[in-house]
């Protein structure tokens, strides 16, 4: 299985990078995402923003949300390619703690995400599952104390 297979190509939502904060969370809101995309204008991936970007890199610092999401996304954007294994999926969302992880072509187009509900559709066996547990445990650290 590939990341072509598990991927959801519909329903990805992207910001480019001169949008403005507040369209972006306003995007973020409509859609009932968490993250997006953000592309520059030839449709390459540039980087991730989050409703945490948003908290930590905007309000928190008082900025105005008039700032461009290209001062406030996350770069890099980890991404994986249409033939990524499973397995390879699944390192990367944990060696970077993600949870979506964006399906770009050679030219950094993006063609896809993948999310861990995704994987969880694939899975088929007990290990598969141990897996993803594993997966799952790697991007939600539990902060105790």
């Amino acid at each position: 299985m590939q990341a072509r297979d598990v991927m959801t190509r519909h329903e990805v939502f992207c910001a480019l990078e001169s949008d403005d904060a507040r369209s972006v969370a306003q995007k973020l809101a409509d859609h009932n995402v968490a993250s997006m995309p953000v592309l520059d204008f030839q449709g390459r991936l540039r980087g991730m923003v989050t409703d945490r970007d948003l908290c930590v890199r905007l309000i928190a610092r008082g900025s105005s949300y008039d700032t461009s999401v290209s001062n406030i996304m996350s770069e890099p954007a980890y991404s994986v390619g249409p033939d990524a294994s499973l397995e390879e999926i699944e390192r990367t969302m944990q060696q970077f703690q993600i949870r979506h992880l964006p399906v770009v072509d050679s030219d950094e187009q993006l063609l896809g995400f993948i999310s861990l509900s995704d994987l969880a559709r694939w899975c088929e066996t007990p290990q598969e599952e141990h897996d993803l547990v594993g997966v799952l445990e790697a991007v939600s650290p539990c902060q105790v104390g």
